[in-house]
């Protein structure tokens, strides 16, 4: 994550130098009172416009978006273990099990239904309940992206308020035009701040949270066709085929096969002393 941060600020650094602020001199961009109502008034509006438990819900969505470094299919595979080892333990152990394993779940949609099903929830009200709950999660990134959508439309705006207030400055001193070229280009300078805010900052960031959004639709669809398997006590293997995911699941039973190995698995059925044939029994 450092590198990347590290080679994004040195593109935008050499695109910002040698692009846009190629031959302006500092004092020719570098406006106070254009910096005061372009930033001024984008907080201003996230003040007024959203409430405050949305705007630090996007903070952290963004936050999670430019973390995002691998494919959806990685994604997939590094959940759908965790799906598998919970169906598993709910099939040989039950409920009382399932309830101390999902503890230790950290997708909020799997915990969510693994939960439900622990409490003994029907298929026809588990559905709707996870149906009804990743309803809720896609409104609130869409209240996301509709936030950051808003800041990237309303970035030009000022830009261009702040440059029509900089120009009534320049025109109370026409008298002494030896001024008024650099004061022109003064003026200009908050149109520019609006621009690049919106399309080098708030538009890429917009993007990052439909990714997201896409990526979270794909999972709760993926979750919610293993956790109507898993609250049948459906087989793991036959969990994995809904799936696609059959080679997960044999690398899995491998790991079972493998003297000395440290899944989440062995470590739950260990709690418990089971006897020799335990783990052999857990994925068969």
């Amino acid at each position: 994550m450092f590198t990347r941060s590290l080679i994004f600020s040195s593109m935008l650094a050499v695109l910002l130098t040698y692009g846009f602020l190629n031959g302006l001199a500092p004092s020719q961009v570098i406006n106070l009172q254009s910096i005061a109502i372009v930033f001024g008034g984008i907080i201003a509006v996230l003040w007024i416009g959203f409430p405050a438990d949305r705007v630090r819900a996007t903070i952290k969505a963004l936050q999670k978006g430019m973390n995002m470094k691998s494919t959806p299919e990685e994604d997939t595979r590094l959940l759908l273990p965790e799906v598998l080892e919970l169906a598993g333990i709910y099939r040989l152990k039950g409920p009382l099990a399932l309830e101390k394993a999902v503890d230790r779940v950290e997708n909020h949609f799997l915990k969510f239904g693994a939960s439900l099903i622990a409490e003994g929830y029907d298929r026809w009200s588990l559905l709707s309940a996870l149906e009804r709950e990743s309803i809720i999660a896609q409104g609130e990134r869409k209240a996301q992206i509709q936030l950051v959508t808003t800041l990237t439309r309303l970035a030009p705006a000022l830009g261009m308020a702040g440059t029509v207030v900089s120009l009534m400055h320049v025109m109370q001193g026409l008298e002494t035009t030896d001024n008024l070229g650099p004061s022109m280009g003064l003026a200009l300078s908050s149109t520019l701040y609006g621009i690049l805010l919106a399309n080098l900052c708030f538009l890429p960031l917009a993007s990052k949270l439909e990714e997201l959004a896409r990526r979270e639709i794909y999972q709760h669809s993926l979750i919610t066709e293993a956790l109507m398997g898993m609250q049948q006590a459906m087989h793991p293997l036959r969990i994995a085929e809904k799936l696609n995911a059959y080679d997960i699941y044999c690398e899995m039973k491998r790991d079972l096969e493998t003297p000395g190995s440290k899944t989440r698995i062995r470590q739950d059925i260990a709690t418990e002393a089971p006897s020799p044939q335990t783990v052999t029994q857990y994925l068969n």
